[in-house]
C-alpha cells in the first residue's frame, strides 16, 4: 500500500516538475478539456479525455481513457510546433506510430497554423474539431467538455 501511494506521489511531483521546467506559470495558462475519439483503420477506436494546457507557444497534452489509463503525453516546447511524446502506452509505442501521432498532434496544439500534408481540419460551431489524416485513414474528434459548476 505504501509503495503505490509513493508511486502516485512521485508521478504527481514529476508532472509538476515537467510543467515547471517548461516555464508555465499558473496565471497565464490556457487549459482546454476535450472528449477525444480516435478512429483508426480496420474499425479500431480509442476514446478518452484530452487535456491541453497552453501558454504562448508552449503546451502540454495528456490523454486518459475512461478507466483512468494514460494513453500518451505530448509536449510542444516551442514556436516550431514540433511535438515530442515523452510517454506512450506500450500498445502504441512503435516508432512509426509515434511519428504519425506527433505530426497529427502538432495541429491540435496550434489549429490556426498551416496543416501538414494530407491532413484536413474541420472546426464546427459548437467548438468541436475534426482532424483527418487522409494518408493513414485516422480521424481525431475533439468535443469540448463543458464546465458545470453546479455538479
Amino acid at each position: 500500500m505504501r509503495f503505490s501511494r509513493f508511486n502516485k506521489t512521485l508521478s504527481g511531483v514529476l508532472l509538476v516538475l515537467l510543467v515547471w521546467g517548461m516555464g508555465l506559470s499558473a496565471s497565464a495558462q490556457d487549459l482546454r478539456r476535450y472528449a477525444l475519439f480516435i478512429d483508426l483503420p480496420k474499425g479500431a477506436h480509442i476514446s478518452g479525455i484530452c487535456l491541453i494546457r497552453m501558454e504562448g507557444d508552449r503546451g502540454v497534452m495528456s490523454v486518459v481513457n475512461e478507466f483512468g489509463v494514460k494513453a500518451f503525453d505530448a509536449v510542444c516546447p516551442g514556436a516550431k510546433g514540433r511535438v515530442k511524446l515523452p510517454y506512450v502506452m506500450a500498445l502504441l509505442d512503435k516508432w512509426y506510430i509515434r511519428r504519425v501521432l506527433s505530426r497529427d498532434l502538432s495541429v491540435l496544439f496550434r489549429p490556426d497554423r498551416r496543416l501538414p500534408r494530407r491532413r484536413t481540419l474541420e472546426r464546427r460551431e459548437d467548438g468541436t474539431m475534426v482532424l483527418t489524416n487522409r494518408r493513414h485513414k485516422i480521424t481525431y474528434r475533439l468535443k469540448p467538455l463543458k464546465d458545470d459548476a453546479a455538479e
